[in-house]
């Protein structure tokens, strides 16, 4: 069931909950976009000159299975196909590709599953 959300009226585009993914009951998605930097620095050691490169986005997924494909399918080197938001701060497009993907079964609950990813914003 969707939840109820009552929120004041500067507060009306909050989000609350995860996307839904195949394969897995999603309990948390992460998305962190970084860029490697380059720094000059002059004969003083200050910094003169920056630049920023290699724009990515690590990619973080975790779930109790419920499936067998979708986000469950997923192998490492694979490109992964994701529901969940994958453009914004500055990366829009290209590829999600699965770096590490951990299955943790217990004897008392749910299997999970979780995938690290990389988005490259230039290869799809």
């Amino acid at each position: 069931m969707a939840a109820t959300v009552i929120s004041a009226s500067g507060a009306t585009s909050t989000v609350f909950g995860c996307t839904a993914e195949t394969g897995i009951l999603i309990q948390s998605f992460s998305r962190n976009v970084q860029r490697e930097k380059a720094e000059v620095v002059d004969n003083d050691g200050d910094v003169v000159a920056v630049s920023y490169y290699k724009p990515t986005a690590s990619i973080t997924i975790e779930g109790v299975i419920n499936g067998t494909t979708g986000v469950l399918a997923a192998a490492p080197g694979v490109v992964l196909s994701l529901n969940s938001t994958t453009s914004g701060s500055g990366i829009t497009g290209g590829g999600v590709y699965v770096n590490s993907t951990t299955r943790n079964e217990t004897a008392e609950g749910f299997a999970t599953f979780s995938v690290d990813a990389t988005q490259y914003p230039l290869i799809s």
